[in-house]
């Protein structure tokens, strides 16, 4: 029997996250950006990652956070340069994920307004 205070941790902490941003019309215009020629590549921190059911911990100086259901692509071995098909071979599985992002704090830029 599971305790009732046991909480599922994530299986591991990636080496890195990768996110691409804007790869579709509607989510552009909904951000009211022009649709970009390709998608925009992110990196998000592996310690963002958590195990389910643990809480989403918000940023105090943020006003808006945003939350999307995403498809989360497992890539098993270091690849570079591969073909379509190579990139298919180092797929490791594919999981769910919640990207939630500080919108209003996303193209903060420290340095101008210290």
């Amino acid at each position: 029997m599971i305790p009732t205070d046991a909480r599922i941790a994530p299986d591991s902490r990636p080496g890195k996250i990768i996110g691409a941003g804007l790869n579709y019309a509607a989510h552009a215009a909904q951000l009211r950006r022009p649709a970009p020629r390709r998608p925009q590549i992110f990196l998000k921190a592996p310690s963002v990652v958590i195990g389910n059911g643990q809480a989403i911990v918000l940023p105090a100086e943020s006003v808006r956070v945003e939350h999307e259901a995403e498809l989360a692509v497992v890539i098993g071995q270091t690849m570079r340069r591969v073909t379509a098909r190579g990139t298919l071979e180092g797929i490791a599985g594919y999981c769910c994920a919640n990207d939630v992002t500080a919108r209003d704090a996303q193209h903060f830029d420290a340095i101008t307004h210290a």
